[in-house]
């Protein structure tokens, strides 16, 4: 004896609209949040990339105001020779030690970035005024 099964409606064949557009829904929302993540993390690359070039010009900048290759003196807003795009100053306070200059140098973009990347460097360096028999 074959055995009937009770339907209530028709058979269903296929998808309905409604879950048709509640899926695309689902996927293009999907697409945008992926789109905003890719964007983020290409901002923070690129932000990661000018930060570790500034870093790398500030550390040879002050690199060469230790070795005399520039005087131990202020500077302000001076492009950087070997890359235009930054401009570096040089800052010379006298320090708390007897005989020590605090040497700042920064460097900055020089572009009209909203928020331009700057980096400093602070270093100890001796007088080369200083004179140690003058304090006696």
């Amino acid at each position: 004896m074959p055995r009937r099964t009770s339907r209530s409606g028709p058979e269903r064949c296929g998808l309905s609209l409604l879950e048709v557009v509640l899926a695309i829904a689902i996927l293009g929302i999907a697409m945008v949040a992926i789109v905003e993540l890719l964007n983020i993390g290409y901002r923070a690359a690129i932000s990661s990339r000018l930060r570790t070039e500034a870093a790398l010009l500030c550390d040879s900048k002050m690199a060469e105001v230790a070795a005399g290759v520039l005087p131990v003196q202020g500077a302000s807003l001076t492009t950087l020779p070997e890359n235009p795009k930054w401009n570096y100053s040089i800052d010379v306070q006298p320090s708390s030690q007897l005989g020590l200059l605090t040497v700042t140098v920064t460097v900055r973009q020089a572009t009209d970035a909203a928020v331009p990347i700057s980096m400093s460097v602070v270093r100890l360096m001796p007088d080369p005024d200083f004179d140690p028999s003058e304090g006696d």
